[in-house]
């Protein structure tokens, strides 16, 4: 991991990008995975790779025994490393206005899962990199100060610290980013 998140200014973040407008900024590369699977798995070329070209982020899937699934994992892991990795530039809200309540988008995919407070999606869903990345950019306008944050979120402290955890590389961004301001870590 990086020592500190790259910033995108006012733009809308890669992980949030169509999959056809990611994938233009991306290069593949195939390879033979190794291990149990059969020779289906051994022989053919089923492990994907995927660099998105801007950051150099690499991401691999070689867990099925088809190319086919293990490129769209592999698509999913990249936009989960770009959502920890990758900040993008947002305001503070003007007259009382949350910063996600200006970025119409974001609005969107927070207000689809956050219900009375609480967040339901799998780490599997297509938007769980999105709603990640919408997180991280709030804390790190919060000067990642997970109690102001979850207010402009409209969440509580431990739904946020508990989305965070189903992510691990998440949960380590806000501790080093923590860590180099004085704050004691979350568990």
């Amino acid at each position: 991991m990086n020592d500190a998140p790259r910033l995108v200014p006012n733009s809308l973040h890669p992980c949030r990008w169509s999959e056809e407008d990611l994938q233009a900024k991306c290069r593949w590369s195939f390879s033979r995975a190794s291990g149990p699977g059969g020779q289906n798995r051994n022989k053919v070329e089923t492990c994907a790779s995927v660099e998105f070209l801007p950051t150099n982020e690499i991401a691999r899937a070689s867990e099925s025994r088809t190319q086919g699934e293990n490129r769209k994992v592999a698509l999913h892991r990249l936009r989960c490393k770009l959502a920890v990795e990758i900040r993008t530039q947002i305001q503070s809200g003007e007259y009382g206005q949350s910063p996600v309540a200006q970025d119409k988008d974001a609005l969107e995919v927070w207000k689809k899962y956050c219900r009375q407070g609480r967040i339901q999606i799998s780490e599997n869903n297509w938007d769980w990199p999105s709603l990640l990345s919408i997180l991280l950019d709030i804390l790190a306008l919060e000067d990642w100060e997970v109690q102001t944050a979850s207010l402009v979120l409209e969440i509580s402290s431990s739904q946020l610290v508990k989305l965070l955890k189903k992510e691990p590389a998440a949960l380590i961004r806000l501790n080093e980013e923590r860590a180099t301001r004085g704050k004691h870590a979350l568990r």
